[in-house]
């Protein structure tokens, strides 16, 4: 402990043994805060004003708060201990994936199931949209292509309402129809809200022979997972 506090060099003037104190955790604390006003006061205010009466939050708003300040914090954090850089670059690969969960909550199953309902999706020509969206894309489709241009695609709607039309068509086949639904049920974007009922939520089929009935995970359930081999064969 003595020699990682020697080495260990924090931000605002801070020692290793001020982590360990009143004292020092009040002026950790302070210069968090400042940072904070700097950057969002509004959110400094709501941090303040629950601190001074933390009553006056409810549950979901005590949550909200937890998630708003996280960011904020994590930032801080990267600062404090010299290692910002290395943060930044473990966010960068974080985010990569982030316009697919964005794109599938609020263009997938906001807009597009909306938009086309499953009454509808047999009209859509699938294939000929996918493959006008795919030159859209550059020549080639995929679902972290399609998230990343519906997110460009939506800050300007008005210049690209034909690939956003297309989007949606897209999106509501492929989410709501047997093909699509078979087609991207490795993925994560192209997926419609449903009911989950607690006592099944392990799909089984049933086969009956000789009089004896077993269960089994039906054929698209079934995930080859290396290294595991906790399972009964």
């Amino acid at each position: 402990m003595e020699d990682l506090a020697q080495g260990l060099n924090l931000a605002h003037g801070l020692r290793f043994e001020d982590l360990y104190n009143p004292a020092g955790l009040a002026r950790l604390d302070h210069h968090f805060l400042t940072g904070l006003g700097a950057g969002d006061p509004a959110l400094l205010g709501r941090l303040l004003a629950g601190r001074a009466a933390p009553e006056s939050l409810d549950d979901k708003a005590q949550s909200q708060l937890i998630l708003d300040l996280s960011g904020h914090l994590e930032d801080f954090l990267g600062m404090l201990f010299g290692i910002g850089a290395e943060l930044g670059a473990l966010q960068a690969r974080h985010n990569d994936l982030a316009p697919l969960y964005t794109c599938k909550r609020l263009f997938v199953q906001r807009r597009a199931l909306k938009a086309h309902g499953p009454d509808k999706i047999a009209a859509i020509d699938a294939d000929a949209v996918r493959g006008e969206l795919a030159v859209l894309f550059g020549g080639t489709f995929d679902e972290i292509l399609f998230a990343r241009h519906v997110e460009a695609w939506g800050k300007d709607e008005t210049a690209h309402a034909r690939g956003i039309d297309l989007a949606l068509q897209y999106a509501a086949w492929a989410a709501q129809s047997d093909e699509g639904r078979a087609l991207h049920r490795n993925g994560v974007l192209f997926k419609a809200p449903r009911k989950i009922d607690p006592q099944h939520l392990v799909h089984m089929e049933t086969e009956t022979r000789d009089g004896v009935t077993s269960f089994r995970l039906a054929a698209d359930k079934l995930r080859h997972r290396e290294g595991f081999a906790l399972t009964d064969r």
